[in-house]
């Protein structure tokens, strides 16, 4: 038996979520930035250039999923991969982060 698919009333479309998808490739990105956060010259242009897509990403992965409720499932994979990748980038940008805090205030500055 076929699954019926979700058709936008206002066009006639199947629905789409591109907020899923937006999600997902700001979790991508961030995700890609933030690894080189740990290294110590690059690091801090990548925190903060990581920073930024990472927490746009959580946002749209939460509208997302709220809209893939709405319209039947339609982008719920990519609206959690990028609700994952960009809290796993928010997680390694803030540990470096508290490790740089750490460690210069135990060189003493």
């Amino acid at each position: 038996m076929a699954k019926q698919r979700y058709v936008d009333p206002r066009t006639g479309k199947p629905a789409r979520n591109g907020t899923a998808v937006a999600a997902l490739v700001l979790g991508l990105l961030a995700l890609a930035t933030g690894v080189w956060s740990p290294v110590p010259v690059v690091g801090v242009l990548a925190a903060l250039v990581a920073i930024v897509p990472a927490v746009l990403a959580v946002a749209f992965g939460h509208v997302a999923l709220t809209r893939s409720r709405q319209i039947g499932g339609i982008g719920r994979a990519a609206a959690i991969t990028g609700l994952y990748t960009g809290y796993v980038a928010l997680g390694i940008v803030v540990v470096t982060t508290v490790g740089w805090i750490v460690s210069t205030f135990v060189q003493g500055f």
